[in-house]
């Protein structure tokens, strides 16, 4: 677990993250083990799918045909959690064993922003397409910037989850500076979506005792590999006759983050987490 805590607010490889998960997953020992991904339906997106796919789910989930193995995943503009599909998730995962077998579902949310060099300095929420820059994610800077846009009115919703207007900070200049904003509000927006993913589950009780996974992340889309960012992680235990849930990681607050650089690396931490 410490390996996985350790990469909370750290930039770091794709190829790390899921080693990480597959520690954490080996260490648990259950007999069975599902994965679900949430991503968003941009193209730039294909590298963390398949990082997830290859190096987790191939290896770590039961064949779906022979020789194949696969996650279950929800693909839209912005990658937002559809209810019901973490329970979906698990149903599909519930192979024929006894009903005492401990089950273990990975769920991995990934938003995603673009970062470019501006003048020496990084800046987030562009990426050069095809010869032509545009925004990265389109989907939640259309949210922010209130372009007329079904996904990006849904999106706004969700920024605004819990009574608590973000997009107030995000738009501020002098809150948030304008350089990291699509950064701030992709971090916002990962940890909400796996929050109201562990919201899903209050009600829910799987057939076979389960525990749920989930690591709200933010892909980083660079000109080389892209990088990832974990937000936090949520733990959902449905082992015992009553739910547990713990999280631990970035709140969802962009006016409480603080971003530094190491080597290069992105790091942040807010009140919450420290790191």
């Amino acid at each position: 677990m410490s390996f996985l805590m350790s990469l909370i607010g750290v930039e770091t490889e794709l190829s790390q993250v899921t080693a990480a998960l597959r520690e954490y997953a080996e260490n648990l020992q259950p007999e069975v083990i599902g994965g679900y991904h949430l991503t968003c339906s941009d193209e730039a997106e294909w590298e963390c799918a398949e990082a997830f796919q290859q190096l987790f789910g191939q290896v770590m989930l039961p064949a779906l045909k022979s020789s194949r193995r696969a996650v279950f995943r929800t693909i839209n503009l912005g990658a937002r959690y559809e209810a019901g599909a973490i329970r979906m998730a698990e149903r599909h995962f519930s192979v024929p064993m006894s009903d005492k077998v401990r089950k273990l579902i990975v769920a991995k949310v990934n938003s995603h922003v673009a970062l470019r060099q501006a003048g020496g300095e990084p800046e987030y929420g562009w990426l050069e397409r095809y010869g032509v820059e545009s925004p990265c994610c389109g989907a939640l800077a259309s949210a922010v910037d209130e372009e007329p846009l079904a996904a990006g009115a849904k999106l706004r919703k969700l920024l605004r989850f819990d009574a608590v207007d973000r997009l107030q900070a995000l738009r501020d200049r002098y809150v948030v500076p304008p350089h990291t904003r699509a950064l701030l509000t992709a971090i916002v927006h990962a940890q909400i979506q796996s929050l109201l993913l562990a919201v899903d589950l209050r009600e829910y009780r799987p057939q076979r005792p389960t525990i749920f996974h989930v690591l709200p992340c933010v892909t980083i889309n660079r000109n080389g590999p892209d990088t990832e960012l974990v937000v936090g992680r949520f733990v959902v235990d449905l082992t015992g006759p009553t739910l547990s849930t713990r999280y631990q990681g970035l709140d969802n607050d962009p006016a409480r983050y603080r971003i530094r650089y190491e080597h290069g690396r992105l790091h942040v931490n807010d009140a919450q987490w420290t790191g």
